[in-house]
C-alpha cells in the first residue's frame, strides 16, 4: 500500500520547492512578549501602588524631612516636629536708642503641616496608571522634595514693627514761653526723632517670609532726628516782649489817674499758640475787667436830677442844673488797655490810659424843670479837709451844721447868721464834746460842739468868693494850716451868753440858695459850701496875703507821769505868730466896686508841746 509520503521523486527530476516568511511571526512574537512585559510590568506597579495604599510613596520627603512610607498622621507628626517652630523666632530692629524685638508669632506665620502632609501623599499619584507608574519609577531613583509650606502676612510684620518702632518715636518740642507770678520763663526746645518703619518692615520681610527664616533676623533701623518747628530765638523773641508788655499801667480821667501794678499786668499775659504751632503774647480782656472794680467805684457818679431851690414857705425861687452821671464802660476800658498793651510788645511805649465812660442821664433834667423856675448857678463855693477825731466828736461837730444849712434860701437883703442858722448844739441832736483853745493851751474835748469851726469857715469862704456882703468874722487865736490864711472863721458862744458869729446879708437882686456836702475816706473828712443863684455880673478878686511880724514856733519835750514810760503824745501844735492882711474887691459887672473889705488878723505865738511817759 503506499501512501503519499511513499511516493518518490527521482533525484533528477525537477523539484518545486515553498518558502515560508519568518519575520512576521518574530513580530508579532516581539509585540507579544512587549504587551506581556508590559502587562506584567504594570501589574507589578500596581501592586507596589497598591502595598502603598495611604502611605507616602518611597522617594518623597518635604523641606529634607523623609516622610517615604508614612501614613498622613505619620507625615503630620513628623512635619509638625519639624517645622512646629516656625513661630517661635523674632525679628530684632537695633536703633541708636535701643533695640525693640517682634516675634514671629506676631505676624501670623505659622507652618501649614496639613498642606504639605497632603502635597506629599499626592507626589506620585497624579495622571493616567501608566503617567503614575512613570512619575512612581522617578521617584525611586532619584526622589522628590518638597517645598514647606509657611503662611506669612507681610502687613501683619510691618504693623508690628511700625508700632515697636513708635514707642521710641519722640516728637520735636517747641520752646515755650510761661508767665507766672515769679516772671517770665522759656523753656528750651528739644528735637524729636523718628525710624523708617517702611524699609525696616521691607527688610525683614525678605529673610522671615521664608521657610528656612533664621530664630532671629536683625536688621538695622536708621534714626533721623526731627528739629522743632519754633525754637529757642522765638522764644527769647517772645520772652522780650512780654517784658516789655508787663510795666505798670496808669489809668487816667481828666485830673484822676489810678495805677495798676506790673504783678497785675504780668497776670493779665496769655500765650496764644496758633494752628502751625507759633506763639504770641495776648492779654486777657476779662482778667483785665476784673482788675478794674475798684477804678470803676471810684469813676462812678450818680446823676443828680435838677433841683427846685424853694423858700421854706415852698414857693420855687430858682432850679439847680442837672448832672449827668457816669459809669466806667469796663468792656472798652478793658479793651484800651489791653491793646495799649499789646502794643508795647512792638516796643511802643504806652503807659496811660484813658478811661472809658458811660453817661447816666438824671431822672430830671434840666430843661424840664426850668418850666417851673429859673436856673441858678454856682456863684462860690469851698472846701475843707479835717481830720476824725475825738476833737470833732469824730466829723459830726462839723457835718451836722453843714446838714442843718443845706438848702437855706436867703431872699434879697436877708441876713445869715450862723446860731440861728443851725440852731441848738446839743447832744440831742448829734452833737458831742470837741476840742477849743482854752487861754494858754488847747482843750481837745472841752466844748460842746468843738471843731466846728472847720464848718463856719467853709461857709466864711465860700459866701466871701460868691461877691456877697460880708458881716461877722473872728479868727482863731492861732493859725491852723487847715484854713486859708487870715480868712479863718472862728465861732463860739459862753456861758453868759458871749462869744463870736459868722454872718453875711444876700445883696443880690435874686434869691441865693446855700448847699451842703459831706464825704469822708478813710480817717478823712471833708466838707463842702456852694452858694447858688442868678449872676448879676459881679466879680470877686483877692489879694494875696501879705503877712508881717512873724514870731517863729518851737516844739517844747516835757516828761510827764500821766503817760505810760517812753509813750508820746503831741498835746499842742506849733504854729508861727504873724499878722496877716487880705483883701476883697468886687465889683459890679460895669466894673463899680461895691465892696471892698480888709481882713486883719492877728495871730499868736503858739508853741508845740509833746509829752513823754517817764
Amino acid at each position: 500500500m503506499t501512501t503519499i509520503d511513499d511516493v518518490i521523486i527521482p533525484v533528477d527530476a525537477p523539484v518545486s520547492v515553498t518558502r515560508r516568511r519568518v519575520w512576521p511571526r518574530v513580530l508579532v512574537g516581539f509585540l507579544l512578549g512587549l504587551v506581556l512585559g508590559l502587562a506584567l510590568a504594570i501589574g507589578a506597579l500596581v501592586a507596589w501602588d497598591a502595598g502603598y495604599e495611604g502611605r507616602v510613596l518611597s522617594g518623597v520627603d518635604v523641606g529634607g524631612v523623609d516622610v517615604s512610607g508614612m501614613t498622613r498622621d505619620e507625615a503630620v507628626a513628623a512635619l509638625g516636629a519639624a517645622f512646629g517652630g516656625s513661630r517661635d523666632g523674632r525679628v530684632v530692629v537695633d536703633t541708636a536708642v535701643g533695640a525693640v524685638s517682634v516675634a514671629y508669632h506676631a505676624t501670623a506665620r505659622p507652618a501649614d503641616i496639613e498642606a504639605m502632609a497632603d502635597a506629599a501623599l499626592q507626589a506620585g499619584r497624579t495622571g493616567t496608571p501608566a503617567e503614575r507608574a512613570v512619575a512612581q519609577v522617578r521617584l525611586a531613583l532619584s526622589r522628590t522634595s518638597i517645598e514647606p509650606r509657611v503662611t506669612f502676612h507681610d502687613d501683619a510684620l510691618a504693623a508690628s514693627i511700625t508700632t515697636a518702632l513708635a514707642r521710641l518715636d519722640r516728637p520735636a518740642i517747641d520752646s515755650r514761653v510761661t508767665v507766672d507770678a515769679d516772671g517770665v520763663h522759656a523753656t528750651p526746645a528739644v528735637p524729636g526723632r523718628t525710624f523708617d518703619a517702611v524699609t525696616v518692615a521691607a527688610a525683614a520681610t525678605s529673610v522671615v517670609s521664608g521657610a528656612d527664616a533664621p530664630p532671629t533676623v536683625q536688621v538695622e533701623a536708621p534714626m533721623t532726628v526731627v528739629e522743632p518747628a519754633h525754637g529757642g530765638q522765638e522764644a527769647l523773641d517772645t520772652q522780650a516782649a512780654i517784658k516789655r508788655m508787663t510795666s505798670k499801667v496808669v489809668v487816667t480821667l481828666g485830673k484822676k489817674k489810678w495805677t495798676i501794678k506790673a504783678k497785675t499786668v504780668r497776670g493779665w499775659i496769655d500765650i496764644q499758640v496758633a494752628a502751625d504751632g507759633s506763639s504770641r503774647p495776648v492779654v486777657d480782656q476779662a482778667a483785665v475787667a476784673k482788675a478794674l472794680k475798684k477804678v470803676g467805684k471810684a469813676v462812678k457818679r450818680a446823676p443828680v436830677s435838677a433841683k427846685y431851690l424853694k423858700t421854706r414857705g415852698g414857693r420855687i425861687v430858682g432850679v439847680v442844673a442837672a448832672t449827668d452821671g457816669r459809669k466806667i464802660d469796663t468792656t472798652a476800658t478793658a479793651a484800651a488797655i489791653a491793646a495799649a498793651i499789646e502794643e508795647r510788645a512792638s516796643g511802643t511805649k504806652v503807659e496811660k490810659v484813658k478811661v472809658k465812660t458811660i453817661a447816666l442821664a438824671p431822672k430830671l433834667a434840666t430843661a424840664v424843670a426850668l418850666k417851673k423856675g429859673p436856673q441858678m448857678f454856682k456863684l462860690g463855693s469851698w472846701k475843707t479837709w479835717f481830720p476824725i477825731s475825738d476833737r470833732n466828736h469824730f466829723g459830726a461837730n462839723i457835718w451836722l451844721p453843714a446838714k442843718f444849712i443845706d438848702g437855706k434860701v436867703l431872699m434879697p437883703g436877708q441876713r445869715f447868721e450862723w446860731w440861728s442858722a443851725i440852731g441848738p448844739v446839743t447832744s440831742g441832736r448829734g452833737f458831742g464834746m470837741g476840742g477849743f483853745i482854752a487861754g494858754d493851751h488847747t482843750d481837745p474835748t472841752g466844748a460842746m460842739g468843738g471843731g466846728m469851726c472847720s464848718s463856719s469857715t467853709t461857709l466864711f469862704n465860700a459866701a466871701l468868693r460868691a461877691g456877697l456882703q460880708m458881716g461877722a468874722r473872728s479868727n482863731h487865736k492861732y493859725y491852723i494850716y487847715r484854713y486859708p490864711l487870715g480868712l479863718d472863721a472862728t465861732v463860739s458862744k459862753t456861758r453868759g451868753g458871749g462869744g463870736q458869729t459868722m454872718s453875711f446879708t444876700n445883696d443880690m437882686k435874686h434869691p441865693i440858695v446855700i448847699r451842703s456836702f459831706r464825704y469822708r475816706s478813710g480817717g478823712r473828712g471833708w466838707v463842702r459850701y456852694e452858694i447858688w443863684g442868678i449872676p448879676d455880673g459881679r466879680k470877686v478878686s483877692l489879694s494875696k496875703p501879705s503877712v508881717s511880724n512873724v514870731r517863729k514856733a518851737v516844739t517844747r519835750t516835757e516828761y510827764v507821769s500821766t503817760l505810760r514810760k517812753g509813750r508820746r503824745e503831741q498835746i499842742e501844735f506849733p504854729a508861727n505868730g504873724m499878722d496877716v492882711a487880705v483883701t476883697r474887691t468886687v465889683r459890679s459887672s460895669g466894673g463899680r466896686v461895691l465892696h471892698r473889705d480888709t481882713y486883719r488878723t492877728h495871730y499868736v505865738l503858739w508853741n508845740g508841746l509833746i509829752q513823754i511817759g517817764r
